[in-house]
């Protein structure tokens, strides 16, 4: 399944944002996480054209979003990308889905931004910060900037991907050759920038939980040993919810599109 969509480039702030929209209906932002690509939800996108206005992007320093320079405030400034996007591209509210650090991003968003977001389904944030075991986990992102620093980044991917369950993350049958090319590039970054960052961010817990009826924690079904999970099973807890499961695991969205879009759209009309 593919439908038509249209290419466009923001300029902000040190960076140049490419995004994609397709489709129309209600305006969906979806946010990658730290693979930063849009394309991981093309075959998910193509599926909630139907109903939905769907604007993707690649996240700056990622693939076709090149940054002049390297963001001074991690958190601040993706969430202003975001909100930039949103303010050129839609009408507010807008619903999002931001994944793994797009999550930890749209849960600032709508902490920060209430007005812009109608509805977030966060799918597994990887906040380190709201775990019991935070300082185990806190040791474990700091040993990969270290491994990165004196043996390189293949060893630093290698120990970040198995460490938080991704050593045998799904995968589609069919990879688009294009996209894989894309992620050559993007060790420098996701070690560099994701990895100190997003994990470490501390969510203000306070203004989310004025908002919490807005947001659904999700997870995969196939990632609930995972790192990742975690969060959301706590943070569901404390707004008296349940984490809803989404097909595959970290990546699902890539690996099922079809279940996941279906499954999407469940959770944005809860």
């Amino acid at each position: 399944m593919m439908v038509t969509h249209k290419s466009h480039v923001l300029d902000v702030a040190g960076a140049r944002i490419h995004y994609e929209v397709r489709g129309s209906g209600p305006a969906l932002l979806l946010i990658p996480g730290s693979n930063g690509d849009a394309g991981f939800f093309d075959a998910m996108a193509d599926r909630l054209a139907d109903r939905y206005m769907v604007i993707s992007y690649d996240r700056r320093g990622f693939s076709r979003s090149p940054a002049s320079e390297e963001p001074a405030g991690w958190i601040e400034t993706h969430v202003e990308d975001a909100r930039r996007l949103i303010d050129s591209v839609a009408e507010e509210p807008v619903r999002v889905f931001g994944t793994s650090a797009g999550a930890v991003i749209g849960l600032a968003l709508i902490g920060w931004h209430p007005h812009k977001v109608g509805r977030l389904v966060a799918h597994e944030p990887p906040l380190l910060e709201v775990l019991p075991d935070a300082p185990r986990w806190r040791a474990f992102f700091e040993d990969v900037v270290a491994t990165h620093q004196s043996q390189g980044a293949d060893a630093a991917m290698r120990q970040f991907m198995t460490g938080i369950g991704m050593g045998e993350a799904q995968r589609p049958a069919d990879l688009d050759p294009e996209l894989l090319g894309r992620m050559a590039g993007i060790a420098h970054t996701v070690l560099t920038q994701e990895v100190p960052n997003a994990p470490s961010h501390r969510p203000d817990l306070a203004a989310l939980d004025a908002h919490h009826a807005r947001i659904v924690l999700a997870g995969g079904r196939d990632s609930r040993a995972h790192f990742p999970y975690q969060p959301a099973v706590v943070l569901a807890a404390r707004w008296n919810q349940q984490v809803i499961e989404f097909p595959g695991d970290h990546l699902g969205y890539w690996s099922h599109p079809a279940e996941f879009a279906a499954t999407l759209t469940d959770a944005m009309a809860m």
